[in-house]
């Protein structure tokens, strides 16, 4: 084994490895490693199976949800992986350990109808350029980024479909010329998130009024030539719901929403998965489809008749 300082090892798999990932994909791995691996490790021969399960165990006691811990080791992982295939350490088991009570991440639920009513009214009678953007992510399912990157190119009034082509995201640098962190737009998440949505009803007339006066490349959300940062439209939806009166939530509940609504009209998974950009239809099933008591009764209630 060789005693190398974690921190060169790091900063030599990041040189080799962001050749191959996405910018976010990069900067979230960077951010991992400065927030949660540099902090622990001072050498890469001190990782150990025991090290990692110790690593584990601090995250557990923090109150940490397995989905983050889990996404640390994968991060971990691939440097030890890398440094074994140099020869700087031996290759050693990395079976963790995980609590059975520890905490999952939840997935948030959809808006209640009563609510999503609400919003809807009051954002066709407020058309802000953000409060459409809002619309459209409701009615359309639109990830954040992708709404926030949308420019009027991208609608397709005579077909009536939104092209979805790229993304927003921020990414964050930990050292080098830039740091801090800096919006970037990009191609969407995975290949079959580029990929075209129907926009029907209201949202279609709304977007056609709003399309008056302004050029193809500008962004819907931000009304400018510039995108609107994710963040201050987060912080829109903050506002409506605070108008409102309504609980607070995240933005991406607005998706969920869609979701389940398009299960709840007996929306296939097979098309479904393809509306939200999904790489295979267990990603929508896992993430999106919860069948609620009435649609348990439903489902039993038809088997019966069958019999």
């Amino acid at each position: 084994m060789t005693h190398i300082p974690f921190d060169v090892i790091c900063q030599l798999w990041e040189a080799d490895k962001q050749r191959y990932v996405k910018a976010s994909s990069m900067a979230a791995y960077v951010m991992t490693i400065e927030k949660h691996l540099k902090p622990n490790f001072g050498y890469i021969d001190e990782i150990t199976s025991d090290s990692m399960q110790e690593l584990v165990d601090r995250c557990v006691e923090q109150g940490m949800a397995l989905a983050s811990i889990k996404s640390i080791l994968v991060v971990l992982k691939m440097i030890v992986r890398y440094s074994e295939r140099r020869g700087w350490i031996d290759p050693f088991p990395m079976d963790m350990r995980f609590p059975k009570n520890i905490r999952k991440k939840t997935v948030p639920s959809a808006l209640p109808v009563r609510e999503e009513k609400m919003i809807i009214d009051y954002l066709i009678t407020n058309p802000t350029s953000m409060n459409t953007g809002l619309l459209i992510c409701l009615c359309c399912g639109l990830r954040i980024g992708e709404v926030c990157a949308l420019r009027w190119v991208d609608v397709d009034f005579f077909n009536q479909v939104i092209h979805i082509s790229r993304t927003i995201y921020r990414i964050y640098h930990a050292d080098g010329p830039i740091r801090g962190s800096e919006l970037v737009i990009g191609s969407p998440k995975t290949a079959t998130s580029f990929r075209d949505v129907p926009v029907t009803g209201i949202l279609c007339k709304i977007l056609v009024k709003l399309r008056k006066g302004r050029n193809n490349a500008t962004y819907i959300a931000s009304g400018e030539s510039t995108p609107v940062d994710p963040q201050t439209f987060r912080n829109n939806f903050k506002r409506v719901t605070e108008v409102l009166g309504l609980p607070r939530r995240r933005v991406h509940i607005l998706r969920h929403t869609f979701a389940t609504r398009c299960v709840e009209a007996d929306c296939d998974y097979k098309t479904l998965s393809s509306l939200l950009g999904h790489s295979n239809v267990s990603t929508t099933l896992n993430l999106y489809v919860h069948p609620d008591m009435e649609r348990k009764r439903q489902c039993v209630e038809k088997m019966m008749k069958i019999l």
